[in-house]
């Protein structure tokens, strides 16, 4: 018996509650830092009683193993036990979330007996979202110490699952692209490449044609969209590595899709194959933000990048190409804006840089119908966009309230209000004596930020009757309206904006 024995004993119990189990789990996250082969180990032990304990929490469980394991930091595998993982694996019931943590684990050990056990497992079980899949597989992408033998061409038995098609078949691209193998492990399997693309070419096509045919709600649209497209993806890279002419006719096909990402594969596929119509039209996806980053770069792989124009390679056309990619992401508005610009640059100091960098604010718009939606996105030291309408903020404040989003400093935090403790609810109640005597009424506190060795309060508040969010520090306040805009700034903006500018005027 462990110190991990009660703990996990409670937590496997069928008749565990379901309150106390959110204490317990995090204090056992506490006790297993550097200690996850011995958690591991345990949990192995007390395998039979996972099928009859609440899944969510035997979930959470393989999360926090999986955690504290990649938290060492290290080598991965050193102290892990196959044979506790297996044990463990093979005893999860199909409603417990997060097997493919205990997989991964698994690809991370990279030993012929661990990848030829997850080979099996993935071809008999396969994760249930493509995503996960891709997780499980991601290790062997990092590292080149492992035998290629192990894992294909078996694993291409496994193409028969939708979650596993497209990592699979990513991981082979790579390890030919990468020139790990002379020969590509589908090498005699176009005919199953060319059909599982014409399979998915119609699949994409009858959604463009019926925005339903992948269902009703939202959710499920996403994950079967994401789906299809990382497989179409995948499908056409790997027709273009195979080189076989007999996959050209479906690459047509595939190529008048409307999605842009399929468009560019299929186009340099073509291009690769030889077909002028690959070439033609991935010189022309290079003027569409959405697909320009792709296109040219299979334009310069394929010898022909003197032919884009030189206009879609500077530095604004990157930074809307940026832009324009980060947005079409599934997680994102999934679509490419319809319209996009750069409307300001800044060379300066920037968190988490040591030299000055490149900042390109770029404006987006979508129009749907007598609607439309637009903001004022970042890109540079990363692309993104806040859900909050910040188009309408100076342009200082705009790559202020950006700064203060991409810090990241163990004494920069926001504490919400529901968990203050006592000495910071007399902090908030100071500041708002100091906001009640500057003519801000209905005070509200939503917040404490704490920046290092300064602290701000964030309050909703009436000023001159009107609805506003405001943040102070007793010596700085500054407010925003919040009536009258759908996408007003809420308390975790405000304190960005605050420790943005307060960074931009330090490090400028």
């Amino acid at each position: 018996m462990t110190d991990f024995s009660p703990p996990l004993e409670a937590l496997l119990s069928p008749d565990a509650d379901p309150v106390a189990a959110g204490w317990q789990l995090r204090e056992l996250a506490e006790s297993a830092i550097d200690r996850g082969s011995e958690l591991l180990t345990e949990l192995a032990a007390q395998s039979d009683s996972i099928a009859t304990a609440d899944p969510a929490v035997v979930g959470a469980i393989l999360r926090v193993i999986h955690h504290v394991t990649l938290a060492a930091g290290g080598e991965i595998g050193k102290d892990l036990d196959l044979a506790s993982i297996a044990k463990v694996e093979s005893a999860l019931p199909d409603t417990v979330p997060n097997r493919h943590l205990l997989l991964q684990l698994m690809a991370m050990l990279r030993t012929d007996e661990s990848l030829r056990l997850l080979v099996d497992r993935l071809i008999e079980s396969p994760p249930k979202q493509w995503i996960e899949a891709g997780q499980v597989l991601s290790p062997l992408m990092q590292h080149d110490d492992w035998s290629v033998t192990a894992v294909y061409p078996k694993l291409l038995d496994a193409l028969q699952h939708p979650s596993l098609a497209s990592p699979l078949l990513d991981l082979a691209n790579y390890l030919f692209r990468k020139g790990r193998i002379d020969q590509h492990p589908a090498t005699g399997r176009s005919d199953m490449v060319n059909t599982l693309l014409g399979e998915v070419t119609n699949r994409l096509a009858s959604f463009e044609e019926n925005p339903h045919f992948f269902g009703d709600d939202v959710a499920t649209v996403q994950d079967r969209l994401g789906e299809a497209v990382a497989l179409a993806v995948s499908l056409c890279d790997t027709a273009g590595q195979l080189g076989e002419e007999s996959s050209i006719a479906k690459l047509y096909q595939t190529v008048e899709l409307k999605h842009r990402r399929v468009q560019c594969e299929a186009a340099g596929a073509l291009a690769r194959l030889g077909a002028v119509i690959g070439r033609e039209r991935l010189l022309k996806l290079a003027s569409e933000p959405a697909a320009r980053l792709r296109a040219i770069h299979y334009a310069d792989e394929l010898q022909f990048g003197d032919s884009v124009d030189e206009e879609f390679r500077s530095e604004e056309a990157t930074a809307e190409a940026e832009m324009a990619l980060w947005l079409t992401q599934p997680q994102q508005m999934g679509v490419p804006p319809t319209g996009i610009e750069v409307v300001d640059r800044r060379r300066m100091l920037w968190p988490s840089f040591q030299d000055p960098i490149d900042v390109f604010l770029v404006r987006f718009e979508y129009s749907f119908g007598d609607q439309i939606y637009s903001n004022v996105g970042i890109t540079g030291p990363v692309a993104f966009s806040l859900s909050a309408d910040v188009a309408d903020l100076p342009v200082d404040d705009i790559y202020s309230i950006y700064a203060g989003w991409h810090a990241d400093h163990p004494e920069i935090f926001a504490v919400p209000r529901d968990q203050l403790n006592e000495a910071q609810v007399r902090a908030m109640r100071s500041f708002q004596d100091h906001l009640d005597r500057s003519d801000y009424e209905s005070l509200e506190p939503l917040l404490l930020g704490v920046f290092l060795d300064e602290k701000a309060g964030v309050f909703s508040a009436l000023r001159e009757e009107k609805p506003c969010i405001v943040i102070t520090d007793g010596l700085e306040t500054m407010d925003q309206p919040v009536s009258g805009r759908s996408r007003p700034l809420e308390a975790g903006d405000m304190f960005n904006l605050y420790k943005g500018r307060k960074m931009l005027r330090t490090f400028n």
